[in-house]
């Protein structure tokens, strides 16, 4: 059983159809490889066939070099996945003939709030942040000693 934020893909063909996998936020493997987040049973599925990342309100999937590709169901049609393609709710996509269907209720939010016209959603993207800010303790030194200055004037009534 999952909860109601959480992400999955579920194996809707193949030898363990209806199997589900639960995803947390980051990126993932899905490959014959049975160290792999999800690992598939399936001849044509490679060791390591298929990259997802997961984020707060899509699936980004990719082709890790594999012999079979990855191919997204759009639509009754099945499309090469040539670079990374972004994904959301309810969306399929094939790694080695296993169709996995994802269900994301964070781009369940975003899809019926687009519907709507509604774009006050404000998300920052992790690649936007920045590494490391050498400067940023200054600033914050600056205050608690200000502040204790403040109290140690304040406690001696000066």
């Amino acid at each position: 059983m999952t909860g109601a934020g959480t992400i999955t893909l579920r194996e809707r063909t193949g030898a363990d159809a209806g199997r589900v996998h639960t995803l947390a936020p980051g990126r993932h493997v899905v490959g014959r490889d049975p160290a792999a987040a999800v690992c598939l049973r399936g001849p044509d599925v490679s060791r390591s066939h298929a990259s997802v990342v997961v984020m707060a309100d899509a699936v980004v999937v990719a082709d890790l070099g594999s012999k079979n590709g990855v191919r997204w169901l759009r639509g009754g049609t099945a499309v090469r996945v040539g670079g990374p393609v972004r994904l959301g709710d309810a969306e399929v996509f094939e790694v080695g003939g296993i169709e996995l269907e994802i269900c994301h209720p964070g781009a369940q939010v975003e899809a019926a709030l687009a519907r709507v016209g509604e774009t006050t959603v404000t998300r920052i993207e992790a690649a936007a942040l920045p590494r490391s800010r050498p400067g940023a303790v200054a600033p914050l030194i600056a205050t608690a000693v200000f502040a204790a200055v403040v109290v140690a004037l304040l406690w001696t009534g000066g």
